[in-house]
């Protein structure tokens, strides 16, 4: 297809397609579709009152979910992050804690989104994913309960406006925790200001509109008020909310049970919704679970259709058994969301080790075909919550110098990572002279990653306190020190190319040399972890390194002022030379540099142990091919 490059104002180059016209021309088709939507939809909220009632009801009910889902983010950035791994070892803990933040936090598709992210951190595995989910799946029917209970029975509008007063007083204040709790005190008084106009809403339109003569009674019903449960909870994103616009108008007699109950199963597919829009940018394992919650909740509710009576015939006997009047219907319907969840979570825990063995080979991990320089941690859902952004920056960041060392290897030694790194001999292994281009390698498989990793820093400081954005900056940091390594190694190679080839015996001597440097250097990074005992004695290990690095660039220093007094070099091959030892002095300080801060600094920011971390880096290893 034809491009054409058009100077903008600026004097920038664009260039512009007729596929990118037929974009922009659909974007701009979607924005006056919306806007005729917003218009229609203001017009009709107008000629009624009580449909604007409940509109503004479910808008606040819904910025409430959102107050809570922030507030819960940020203190699960300050408290999940640790022990993640020990509260998720087992079945019962992993389920206990889906259920037990569901119901504080009121919102599955936070603790779905969040269960998404850990896992595509790695902090989680997937078993213990699933876990979770089905603890979130029950600790969903809570909001029912409530709803049921009380939200529509009481006037709990007169509690709204207090829990604003304080909610926003804590916002104000400057810690970051302190704004976390204020932001889960004013969400829960907007739910209930919502919760508060909605139900008044739903009361005078009844008046108005008589919903009950829309009913359709039979098969034919249930299969649609399905579908249109499952469409309104994707509209509105929030199962919460849909489960409150249905249970308000079953208590005010707009709908029949039997379509309310219809409504619910939708509701419950539906909810899938969010956990499905944020697995479409999260890692293949991330998309792995959504499919599974997706599939599990469809495939039970296909089971309550088609055995429609039964479950309610059977909701309705267990009702009777805990005395649950048959006037009290919305509390039938919490119980029946209650019955659908457990009925859900009964087949697929005891399939989630079979699921986990099974879901990789019906959905492969395409993944490790790309190529390296690809991130493979690092995705908008990890970078929304800061519980796991940094776990997966710090996952990356390895994942770069594991492709730096690789780098290494290939350009400037001529062997793989592996063989570099754990060669028993390296004082008289041979080195290879047939080297690949530094240059392609750095442009291939470095400098692109290094790239995801500054926007991917970008993208999740945005909701961070200033301590986590610090942290955040220092593995930056760390990945630009291994880039502009591999940055002059790149210029380094340019002659040891040149004279691994010469003739001259000399030079050849001298840059064979340096690569046996490089060599011993990389083994002497290497071999840190095995030596030490802890980050303080890396720490003194590299001092030395970097004390024999100077004693070995003076010793150069002379030996070259040497070969120029016997006239065994001329000027410019002593400049050239001089120039090159001096580039390898640099980049060797340039991965002190970043080995001394994933080692020591960030050890010790962390509180972990230096065993801590390696176990970490022997999984990591284990991961990343050779």
């Amino acid at each position: 297809m034809a491009v054409k490059p058009v100077l903008s104002r600026r004097g920038r180059i664009w260039l512009i397609s007729p596929l990118g016209n037929l974009n922009r021309g659909l974007g701009r088709l979607r924005g006056w579709l919306l806007l005729l939507l917003g218009m229609g939809l203001l017009w009709l909220l107008q000629q009624h009152a009580s449909l604007t009632q409940v509109a503004a009801g479910i808008a606040i009910f819904l910025f409430g979910m959102f107050f809570l889902e922030q507030g819960f983010s940020q203190l699960a950035s300050l408290r999940w992050r640790r022990g993640l791994r020990s509260w998720t070892a087992t079945l019962p803990h992993a389920f206990g804690l889906g259920l037990l933040s569901t119901v504080l936090t009121q919102s599955s598709a936070l603790v779905g989104l969040l269960t998404l992210s850990f896992l595509s951190a790695r902090m989680i595995d997937f078993v213990a994913s699933i876990g979770i989910l089905a603890g979130a799946s029950l600790g969903t029917t809570s909001g029912g309960w409530l709803i049921a209970a009380w939200g529509l029975k009481i006037n709990i509008g007169h509690y709204a406006l207090p829990l604003l007063v304080l909610g926003m007083l804590l916002i104000s204040m400057p810690r970051w925790g302190t704004r976390g709790l204020g932001q889960i005190i004013s969400g829960t008084g907007f739910l209930f200001l919502g919760i508060d106009y909605i139900r008044l809403g739903f009361t005078s339109l009844s008046d108005l509109i008589q919903l009950q003569q829309l009913a359709v009674s039979g098969w034919q019903g249930i299969v649609l008020y399905a579908l249109l449960g499952a469409l309104v909870t994707l509209v509105l994103q929030s199962s919460h909310a849909a489960l409150l616009l249905l249970m308000a108008a079953l208590s005010t007699g707009q709908i029949s049970y039997d379509n309310a109950l219809a409504l619910l199963l939708g509701v419950n597919v539906g909810a899938t919704g969010p956990v499905l829009m944020g697995a479409l940018n999260s890692s293949v394992e991330g998309q792995r679970l959504a499919f599974l919650d997706l599939g599990f909740k469809s495939i039970t509710a296909l089971l309550c259709l088609g055995l429609f009576y039964p479950f309610r015939w059977g909701a309705d006997l267990l009702a009777d058994l805990l005395a649950i009047p048959e006037a009290y219907l919305t509390l039938r319907i919490a119980l029946c969301h209650t019955l659908y969840n457990l009925l859900a979570i009964s087949w697929i825990l005891p399939l989630r080790y079979v699921l986990a063995a099974q879901l990789p080979l019906w959905w492969p991990d395409n993944g490790k075909l790309k190529q390296a320089s690809q991130a493979r941690y690092l995705d908008r859902v990890v970078a929304a919550h800061p519980a796991t952004a940094e776990q997966a920056l710090l996952r990356e960041v390895m994942h770069l110098l594991h492709q730096c060392q690789d780098v290494t290897a290939r350009g400037m030694l001529g062997l793989s990572r592996q063989t570099m790194l754990r060669h028993t001999n390296p004082h008289t292994m041979g080195l290879g002279e047939d080297l690949p281009s530094m240059a392609e390698l750095y442009q291939q498989r470095v400098k692109p990653l290094f790239g995801e990793i500054i926007r991917f820093a970008a993208l999740c400081k945005a909701s961070m306190s200033a301590e986590q954005v610090a942290r955040i900056d220092e593995l930056v940091s760390i990945a630009r020190s291994l880039t502009e390594a591999v940055r002059l190694e790149r210029q380094l190679q340019t002659n040891l190319v040149t004279m691994l080839t010469s003739e001259d015996e000399l030079l050849l001597t001298r840059y064979r040399g340096l690569q046996r440097r490089i060599l011993l250097f990389q083994q002497a990074l290497q071999d840190l972890a095995q030596v030490c005992g802890n980050s303080l004695q890396i720490d003194s290990r590299l001092n030395e390194i970097t004390v024999r690095i100077e004693m070995e660039s003076r010793h150069d220093r002379e030996d070259i002022e040497w070969l120029i007094r016997s006239d065994k070099l001329d000027a410019m091959t002593a400049a050239t030379l001089m120039n090159d030892i001096q580039t390898l002095r640099r980049l060797q300080k340039q991965q002190i540099k970043a080995i001394r801060q994933l080692f020591v600094e960030i050890c010790q920011q962390r509180e972990w142990t230096l065993q801590q971390f390696l176990t970490w880096l022997a999984k990591e290893e284990q991961m990343t091919p050779s």
